[in-house]
């Protein structure tokens, strides 16, 4: 039997809390984990026999620091979902994977925005997410049709990505062609109408060169609207050089969606909850709401390696991303608390139509080497960034005197004829340039020595156009309408200090800074352009086992994120923006990925948060409040234990803690534990799996917004028939 890494977040069947404490005791009392070690030395027991069907749970490495590392050798807390894990539970969506990561959790509408919206250890990751290392802005759901794995680096990382990482960064990493031939092809056929199809084919005339292609088509309902969302999208790519020192890959991708807008439920006054009505209520207009995103990212990677231990890696972006949505979001009208809310009570339909487009062009030129220098190894990396973002918005309101039809509580009428008399309020166009330098050194000092230091500047200017129209009229207010802009010049941060006793033990000590500018999201006033970046730290204390032969990988982390100067407008004059504000993030993660035994698998994490405002500014008496969207517990587990060599049961689930939807910790979500299961049939050319999502039909709340809550998807069933050749 080939070795598998398998690498499986596993709480095992224990309580949350019970298992935690045991994790982190292994994770950071060496004593314990040089027992481990012998014990394994002992257990250790060689197997032979045919190579298993199913792919490896665990990654042992991760380019995300922008050089292949392992990960015991990258002083920060990793969690990589690779496409086994993807498979098995059925994962369309990033969103899907993400819940494999603890310490996360989803809102719905901040700001404005559609498409991903992602909270990590308490602070928003707007515009920290990336595909193959480069800033992807788009305010749209990535499908992983063509998604390898999901890498998630926590903590303060602009030494790396430059601006923003407060929390974190997610990275996707794209499929890529390979010398080798394989047609694949999958279809899924699921409850709420759910149809998807796929297909990976990759092609290889000889060793040197080798073309691939990913298709996908899906459409589906989450059981409350009335029409049915649709996704399609391709991905061609061709690589040259495959064998050579010098390589070429030429990528582009395309995604297209129309979906529907559901902003949920609104929040009961008096229970500070959402409104408690059954789940098919939808409180939209099935005649309005629709959200259609394009998204186009074409890359060229341009690769030459001087050696086996210098390369150098040139990679060049072009990204553009359209929208257009036009949500419309519940609102209880004219009840107060202390009044009951009934199934006459009036439901108000609040619309806020937007459409734009983003554009990015970005250029990456690494080079990396391994070398003997003043008696020590050094892994080199020195890096130049550039880029060019530009983003335009158009938001639209209803007309002066018209609304959105209201409907009740208790009788929603989704059919209702809308309301398309709308006017256009605001025109924001925002073009920004970056320029960045970075290096790093990752220095082994000693046998079981080893350290990080990096240091990257950053150049930012970003120009910003507001228009404001009166919306009745269209004509332009001159008044209200102005230009901004703003340069930064910043230096970030990343330091950590490993220890590495023996072979299977590494503990680390780590220090990260990040930025976050004005006009980062693309907004910027008049006030707010005087106001240079928020600071952010992040220090971590941590320690990651090898056991079981490098089949169980287990994870444990401290740390601490601060937000030492975050922008606020000044409560008593609304146009004078300071950073006066301070938040941080104390908490503790584990982590536990791989294989138990020959058959049984496990992934499972958990994190605790404590978070807090601890000096509040344009949020009046929201000091030492908790930060909106921010649990203090959130586990996740899935296993599996494969029954025969073609068959494999599996399980898993999601536990999310209360989390407040307001600064003031007013609205709130409650709790909720969400189960699932699998069951596969496998051999190397054909595959049957049923999942089966939310087995105990719990109702929860996934995403949040101030003034509403979305739904997490129902009990749900799905069956792949997949064929491999």
């Amino acid at each position: 039997m080939m070795k598998q890494d398998l690498k499986r977040n596993g709480l095992a069947g224990q309580r949350g809390a019970t298992l935690a404490a045991g994790m982190l005791a292994a994770a950071l009392c060496p004593a314990l984990a040089q027992a481990a070690e012998q014990a394994q030395r002992l257990d250790a027991v060689q197997v032979v026999g045919e190579q298993a069907v199913r792919g490896t749970l665990a990654t042992g490495a991760s380019s995300i620091g922008k050089m292949q590392q392992a990960l015991r050798d990258i002083p920060q807390s990793v969690t990589v979902i690779n496409q086994q894990l993807i498979e098995d539970q059925g994962a369309d969506t990033l969103k899907d994977a993400l819940k494999n990561v603890s310490g996360l959790t989803f809102a719905a509408g901040e700001g404005g925005r559609t498409g991903d919206q992602i909270v990590m250890r308490g602070f928003a990751t707007t515009t920290d997410l990336f595909v193959d290392g480069a800033r992807d802005i788009g305010q749209y759901t990535r499908d992983l049709f063509n998604t390898e794995k999901v890498e998630v680096l926590k903590g303060p990382s602009s030494m790396l990505f430059g601006r923003g990482s407060t929390g974190g960064v997610i990275n996707l990493s794209s499929k890529q062609p390979y010398a080798g031939n394989q047609q694949q092809g999958e279809l899924v056929i699921g409850t709420d109408n759910k149809l998807r199809a796929t297909a990976d084919i990759n092609y290889a005339e000889n060793d040197n060169m080798a073309v691939r292609l990913n298709v996908m088509a899906e459409k589906k309902n989450n059981g409350r609207t009335v029409h049915d969302d649709e996704r399609y999208g391709f991905a061609p790519s061709i690589a040259i050089g495959l064998d050579g020192p010098t390589s070429l890959t030429l990528s582009y991708l395309h995604l297209t969606e129309h979906n529907n807008t559901d902003y949920g439920v609104p929040f009961d006054p008096n229970t500070l909850e959402p409104l408690d009505v059954p789940y098919k209520r939808y409180y939209g207009l099935s005649g309005l709401d629709y959200e259609d995103t394009k998204t186009d990212l074409a890359t060229a990677v341009l690769e030459h390696r001087f050696s086996d231990k210098s390369k150098v890696k040139n990679q060049l972006r072009y990204a553009r991303y359209e929208r257009d949505a036009a949500p419309t979001a519940p609102r209880l009208s004219g009840v107060k608390p202390g009044m009951p809310v009934t199934d006459s009570s009036v439901m108000a339909r609040s619309l806020k139509q937007r459409n734009g487009v983003d554009e990015t062009w970005s250029n990456q030129t690494d080079f990396t080497t391994d070398l003997e220098f003043g008696g020590l190894r050094h892994q080199l990396l020195a890096g130049l960034e550039l880029t060019r973002e530009r983003s335009y918005t158009d938001r639209h309101d209803n007309l002066t005197g018209t609304s959105q039809p209201s409907t009740s509580v208790g009788a929603p009428n989704p059919a209702d004829t809308p309301n398309l008399k709308w006017g256009k309020t605001s025109h924001r166009d925002y073009v920004a340039d970056g320029a960045a330098l970075y290096g790093q050194d990752f220095i082994t000092l000693a046998p079981q020595w080893k350290a990080l230091v990096g240091a990257r500047f950053d150049h930012l200017r970003g120009d910003y156009r507001t228009q404001n129209f009166n919306k009745d009229s269209g004509a332009l207010n001159a008044k209200t309408s102005y230009d901004a802009s703003r340069s930064d010049n910043v230096w970030s941060w990343r330091t950590g200090l490993i220890w590495q006793p023996t072979a299977v033990q590494s503990y680390y000590a780590s220090y990260g800074t990040s930025f976050n500018p004005s006009g980062e999201t693309y907004a910027l006033d008049k006030a707010s352009e005087k106001v240079g970046p928020e600071k952010n730290r992040n220090m971590e204390l941590g320690a990651k086992l090898d056991l079981l032969e490098g089949d169980l990988l287990l994870r444990g982390a401290l740390f601490r994120i601060e937000k030492t100067n975050e922008r606020n407008t000044d409560p008593l004059i609304p146009d004078v923006v300071t950073l006066s504000g301070k938040r941080h993030t104390d908490g503790a993660e584990l982590e536990v990925a791989g294989r138990l035994n020959e058959r049984w698998e496990v992934f499972a994490g958990a994190t605790y948060l404590e978070a807090s405002i601890d000096k509040a500014g344009s949020h009046l008496g929201t000091e030492g409040k908790r930060p909106r969207n921010t649990p203090n517990f959130t586990a996740n587990l899935w296993t599996s234990y494969r029954i025969t060599p073609e068959i494999t049961a599996g399980g898993g689930a999601n536990w999310v803690g209360k989390r407040y939807a307001t600064e003031a910790n007013t609205n709130v979500l409650p709790e909720y534990l969400v189960v699932s299961a699998m069951l596969a049939y496998e051999t190397r050319h054909y595959k049957a799996q049923l999942n089966i999502n939310n087995l105990l039909n719990e109702k929860h709340y996934e995403g949040l917004y101030g003034g509403h809550a979305t739904y997490g998807a129902q009990r749900g069933a799905e069956l792949t028939l997949g064929m491999k050749f």
